[in-house]
């Protein structure tokens, strides 16, 4: 599945224009708020909702995490109970549409982690990906879709709604310095230890002890120290033009 592009949805009530932009550093900053999301359903009246929408940084993440979570044509009107403001943000992808009304499931969490992983750059700034899964629907891509967006950047996968957030990315590439035109880099380790946008390094995805089929778009991976093994696991394709460092 391509992201949507800038033009592709209303700027008055859009929230998730431009939505392949969310920042590292406000993922980061909100980490611990969005872990108390996993024992609640999404509503205007649940003080965990109410504790990411008191910040600008806190909203969009909600904006990303309500376009993971529901479906193309359904949204979610939640308050920042500070001001009074409401804030209607549309669905986009449908991974755990059942949040809107009860606890999500574990699974439900993992796909929605990994949405919003996949969905994180380093700068926040707009970069076209395709989002991409073996076997889940939600995830197909056309084939006008696969011949444009051609070279695997990485995986992500984990739980950001556990009670110790855990973020995984393995790379598809070797790591190289950044340049102005390259603004993803998550999938990317200086020290093979942590990415740029600050999510666990697993390694290569290539290697079958990462991911156990080894080839893009991967299935189920797996990480040092975690004993679970992740079968919802986003792959992003970008462009030959758009991808930077060496390919494997």
């Amino acid at each position: 599945m391509a992201e949507p592009d800038d033009g592709g949805l209303s700027q008055t009530q859009d929230p998730l224009t431009a939505s392949n932009k969310l920042a590292a550093n406000k993922l980061a900053a909100n980490k611990l708020a969005a872990n108390k999301l996993a024992a609640n359903k999404l509503a205007a009246n649940s003080l965990e909702v109410q504790g990411l929408m008191a910040t600008d940084s806190g909203r969009d993440v909600m904006s990303y995490i309500v376009g993971c979570a529901m479906p193309t044509g359904q949204s979610l009107t939640l308050l920042d109970a500070t001001t009074g403001t409401q804030y209607t943000y549309p669905g986009w992808i449908g991974l755990a549409p059942g949040w809107a009304t009860r606890a999500p499931t574990v699974a439900e969490r993992h796909w929605v982690t990994a949405c919003l992983l996949a969905r994180t750059n380093v700068y926040g700034t707009a970069v076209n990906i395709s989002m991409r899964h073996d076997t889940n629907p939600l995830l197909t891509s056309s084939a006008t879709e696969r011949a444009t967006y051609t070279k695997a950047e990485g995986a992500f996968y984990g739980d950001l709604f556990a009670a110790v957030p855990v973020i995984y990315a393995c790379s598809n590439r070797s790591w190289t310095s950044i340049t102005v035109g390259s603004f993803r880099a998550c999938a990317l380790s200086p020290d093979g230890v942590t990415t740029d946008c600050g999510f666990k390094y697993t390694g290569s995805c290539a290697n079958v002890i990462t991911c156990t089929d080894g080839i893009a778009p991967f299935g189920s991976c797996k990480a040092a120290g975690d004993a679970t093994t992740y079968g919802e696991v986003i792959t992003i394709f970008l462009t030959p033009t758009q991808q930077s460092g060496s390919t494997t």
